[in-house]
Order: structure tokens, then C-alpha cells, then sequence
């Protein structure tokens, strides 16, 4: 993809691979560092450091308050470090409440910015190849983008931690220097042996996240349909299907739960067993009189303290496998090829769009001899071979699938050199089942702010829906679940009509009508001022045209005239 093409899509080119712009590396830099994000989240991460080295000073400065002021009874050095010991745990508390409301920002703009970056792939005016379905959907659009933006809590708690066993360890050493090296080796021994543990986890996190989103697309269908589902008396084999989903997605999670528990529990078997040598061995050195009083205090101080720190460091490797499992859920999506391809630059020179009051359309429909010249104000019939057909044409008018070079003229320019926004602000070609969302019928049919035409309401007979449900401020439910299948046909004929392109494409708009509603619907179109095309097999509808043109034949008549 060349330059050119790479910045009209938004700088999506397919196929990232590793060092792409939606690699794993990508995304989680994505996460941290956008914005300016990354001085915020070195500023939180030093805050953090800081809290956990206060937290490894607290017993440091226990065994040194009972060896220096306990011990030889100096009550102005007990003073002394106990004011010293106050002053960390100041440190300690507001380290960590500075430090965790700002990395609630850090996480959330994070997330933020993940979430736009997948819901623009998903309203990719070109179309994905491989589109997911609304439960993948949604579960890339909320957990994956939560998982992939919580790299930050990782990477401050991780560096926290690397600083509380540095800290102690360092302590340790001072104080015996076995003790120190123990430390040490035993925070590398549990990192080699948990990465060895974690190295399943990434394929079982994304066959839970897979599992998760099939079981969700099957309810989204299910609850989407619920209607027919009844009608066709088939919720014994819809519960059957969900059940099956279901059941696939419970195996997964709890295989997942069952492993990331699995190695919860190695992570605490093996700091426990490094809490009881260490304070074992730290017991001995006492007997012998290598440690005092307030050193062995310290030294189990410190035991106790580390203990939560190595398991929290054997949870390092599956804390990024689990997210890198998400990272590459989001950049497939991110890397899926467009359905239509790039806007390249033509070969010749582009003309200038011509004047609205010129044809916006110059339309060569596949397998047909004459283009097509809707007239300004024409209402023009166009009869598909069927309703495949139909569907067929609405989506090429609508470049909703890719157009060959020569097919569609808009104002003079290629629809393939214009890009499908331009494209689609000249035409409006809806699909045949369109989309009513939860809300009013007035915010269905118009933008906020956007005034209803009487003269449309009337033509689509929306104004006998607006009278049976109670006006336009009536709440239409979900999906429009409060219409029937007729008024929520005509409100999206009116939405349709509500519309300032150049052309209106309407597939079969009056399917779900009745005759006579029908008539006068018809009536009503060829009434209006606007230039239509009507994609219908309705001899009611055509007989209201002022040209028909049969596409249901594979060519045209041999004396060139259309039927």
C-alpha cells in the first residue's frame, strides 16, 4: 500500500506483523506512552517505587530502633527514629494515594485510546473482509481493550516490586551476606521456574476470549430474534444452541481459571518455602550470635515482606502472557484487509464533480448493456432478477462491496477514485433491513437538531404510525421492538427520504405493507422532488415510476430499449 492509500485509511496497513503499527509491541506502547502519557506514567511509577521502598524500610528501621535505642536504653535516639520511622510512613501513605489516582488516568485514557482505535476498524467505511460478529465485537471492544490497557498497572507494579526485593535484598546483604545472595537466587529461581509453568497460559487465554465471544454472538442472535425464534415455535433448538455456546465458553474459562489458579498456588509454594528458609536460616545466625536482636527482627520483617513480593513476581509471566493473548486479538482485527480496497490515485486527470443540479449518477449495473442516467427529480423502477439481486444492487449503489473501475460515475468522478464516504454523501442506498435503535421515533428518523419534512412523513405514511404510537417522542424500544414490521418499514423509508445526497436508493421499501398502504406510498414518492431509485419487483410501486428498467433480464433487448 503506498503512501497515499495508507493515509486515507487512517494509517490501518494490513498485515502489522511484528514491528507493524498494531503489533503487540504497538499496542501496548499504544497503552503507555500516547499522548504524553509516558512522563505521567514514569512520574506514577517512581511514586510507586518510592511506596515500596518506604514499605521495606519499616522493618529495617524496627531492628534499628531496637539495636541502637532499645538495647542500650537512649531515649533520644529512640525519639530520633521513631520521628525518622513517622516521617516514611508519611512518605509511604502519600506516595501511594498521589500515585494511584494518578494512574487511574494513565489507565483510563489508555483504554480510551485502544477503544477508539478498534471501534474506527469497526465503522471502517471501506468494510472489513473478515468482519467479527456482535459478541466478538463486543468483547474486543470492552475486555480485550481492558486487558491490553492494564500493561500499565503491570508495568508500575512490576517495577515496584523489583525495587522492594532490590531494597531488601540490599538490606539482607548489609546485614548477613548468605542471607542477601538467598534472596537473590531465590527471586531468579521463581521467575525461570514460573515462566516455564506460564508458557500454556497464552493459548488458553485466547481460546477463553474465542469461546467467550461465539457464546456471545449466539445470545446477541437469540435475543436479537426472540420474536421470530416464538414464532416459528423454534426455542427448543435455540436453547439447544446457546446451551451448546454456553457449555464451550464454560469449559474454556474454567480451564483457564484452573490453570491461572494452578500457577497462583506454585507462585505461593515456592515464596512460602523461601519465607520458612529464610527464617530458618536467619534463626540459626542468631544462635550462633552472627545476628543481634534487632537484626533477626528485621530479617523476618523483611521475610514476611518479601514473601508477598516474589508470589506477585511469579505472576510476572502470565500477568503479560494474558495480555499479549489480547494484544493479538486487537491487532488481527486492526490488520483485517478491507473489503474495498484503497482510494488510489487515477491514472488521468480527475474532472471537477459536477453542480448538484446536473445527474449525480452515472450507473453501468453488471451484466447490462446502457448505463443508467437518473434524471434530477426522476422517480427511476429498476426490477432485480430476485431479492438476492436486489440485495446486490442496493449494496454496489451504496459501495458497500468493491465496484469495478467504470461502474459508477458520482458527479463526473469514479466512485472507486472518490472512496466510499464521498461516495455515500452523494447516494443514500440503505440496506434493505435497516437498523431502529433504542429511543425515540422523532431521534430514529432525524438527527438532534434536525427538523422532520411534512411533506416526507406524509409520503412514507409515517404520520398514521406517529398518530398510533403517540407522537414523536414516543419511545420505540429496543430495535424497535414496539413497531410492527410495516411501521418500522416505513420509518426507515422516511429516514431514508430524510436525506440531502443526490440520489435516494430504496430496496424494496414496502415488503411489509399492505396494498393499499402500499398505493398510496407509491403516490406519495412520485410526489416528491427528490431523485429516486426504486429497486422493486412491486408492480404497485412501478406502476408509479416515471421509467422502468428491467435488470432481471441478463441483457438488454436487441433493439437497445429497456423493458
Amino acid at each position: 500500500m503506498n503512501r497515499t492509500a495508507t493515509a486515507r485509511t487512517g494509517g490501518l496497513a494490513p498485515h502489522g506483523g511484528v514491528h507493524g503499527p498494531n503489533s503487540v509491541p504497538a499496542l501496548f506502547r499504544v497503552a503507555l506512552l500516547r499522548d504524553g502519557r509516558g512522563r505521567r506514567l514514569t512520574l506514577v511509577t517512581l511514586a510507586f517505587m518510592a511506596h515500596q521502598l518506604c514499605e521495606a524500610l519499616v522493618p529495617i528501621l524496627i531492628g534499628v530502633v531496637i539495636d541502637r535505642a532499645l538495647a542500650p536504653s537512649d531515649r533520644s535516639a529512640l525519639f530520633w527514629w521513631l520521628g525518622l520511622l513517622g516521617v516514611v510512613f508519611v512518605v509511604l501513605s502519600l506516595s501511594y494515594q498521589r500515585a494511584s489516582a494518578a494512574m487511574v488516568d494513565v489507565y483510563g485514557y489508555g483504554e480510551h485510546e485502544l477503544r477508539q482505535r478498534v471501534m474506527a476498524r469497526l465503522l471502517d467505511p471501506r468494510s472489513l473482509r473478515r468482519g467479527p460478529g456482535p459478541g466478538e465485537a463486543l468483547s474486543l471492544v470492552s475486555s480485550d481493550t481492558y486487558r491490553v490497557a492494564g500493561v500499565s498497572w503491570s508495568v508500575v507494579r512490576q517495577a515496584s516490586t523489583v525495587t522492594a526485593i532490590l531494597t531488601a535484598s540490599t538490606a539482607l546483604l548489609l546485614i548477613s551476606v548468605p542471607l542477601g545472595l538467598g534472596v537473590i537466587a531465590s527471586t531468579v529461581l521463581v521467575l525461570v521456574v514460573m515462566r516455564r509453568v506460564s508458557l500454556p497460559l497464552e493459548a488458553r487465554g485466547l481460546a477463553e476470549q474465542s469461546s467467550a465471544a461465539r457464546a456471545g454472538e449466539v445470545a446477541t442472535d437469540m435475543i436479537t430474534g426472540l420474536r421470530v425464534v416464538v414464532g416459528m415455535n423454534a426455542r427448543p433448538e435455540a436453547a439447544r444452541r446457546y446451551r451448546a455456546a454456553s457449555e464451550e465458553s464454560r469449559r474454556g474459562a474454567v480451564a483457564t481459571s484452573r490453570a491461572v489458579l494452578a500457577y497462583g498456588s506454585v507462585s505461593l509454594l515456592l515464596s512460602g518455602v523461601f519465607l520458612a528458609a529464610l527464617s530458618t536460616a536467619s534463626g540459626y545466625l542468631a544462635l550462633d550470635g552472627a545476628l543481634t536482636i534487632g537484626q533477626l527482627v528485621t530479617v523476618l520483617g523483611l521475610a514476611q515482606f518479601l514473601q508477598g513480593s516474589l508470589a506477585h513476581v511469579g505472576t510476572f509471566a502470565s500477568n503479560w502472557i494474558h495480555k499479549r493473548a489480547s494484544a493479538r486479538r486487537l491487532g488481527d482485527l486492526l490488520d483485517e484487509p478491507p473489503l474495498i480496497g484503497p482510494v488510489e490515485p487515477p491514472t488521468g486527470a480527475v474532472p471537477a464533480p459536477t453542480s448538484v443540479s446536473a445527474p449525480a449518477l452515472r450507473w453501468h449495473p453488471p451484466e447490462h448493456g446502457e448505463p443508467l442516467d437518473p434524471r434530477p427529480g426522476e422517480l427511476l423502477g429498476v426490477v432485480p432478477r430476485d431479492a438476492g439481486h436486489a440485495r446486490e444492487l442496493s449494496d454496489r449503489l451504496g459501495y458497500r462491496v468493491p465496484l469495478r473501475r467504470g461502474e459508477l460515475l458520482v458527479g463526473g468522478v469514479d466512485a472507486v477514485d472518490l472512496g466510499p464516504d464521498p461516495v455515500r454523501a452523494r447516494i443514500t442506498a440503505p440496506p434493505h433491513h435497516g437498523a431502529v435503535f433504542s429511543g425515540t421515533l422523532r431521534s430514529n428518523l432525524t438527527p438532534p437538531g434536525g427538523e422532520s419534512d411534512p411533506a416526507v412523513i406524509a409520503a412514507a405514511m409515517l404520520d398514521d404510525v406517529l398518530e398510533l404510537v403517540g407522537g414523536g417522542q414516543a419511545e420505540v424500544g429496543e430495535h424497535g421492538r414496539r413497531l410492527s414490521g410495516g411501521q418500522r418499514q416505513r420509518l426507515l423509508l422516511a429516514r431514508a427520504l430524510h436525506t440531502d445526497a443526490d440520489l435516494v436508493v430504496l430496496d424494496e421499501p414496502t415488503t411489509a405493507v399492505d396494498p393499499v398502504t402500499e398505493q398510496r406510498i407509491a403516490a406519495g414518492l412520485r410526489g416528491l422532488p427528490s431523485t429516486t431509485l426504486l429497486i422493486t419487483t412491486s408492480r404497485i410501486l412501478l406502476s408509479a415510476c416515471d421509467r422502468v428498467v428491467d435488470l432481471g433480464v441478463a441483457r438488454p433487448e436487441p433493439n437497445g430499449t429497456t423493458r
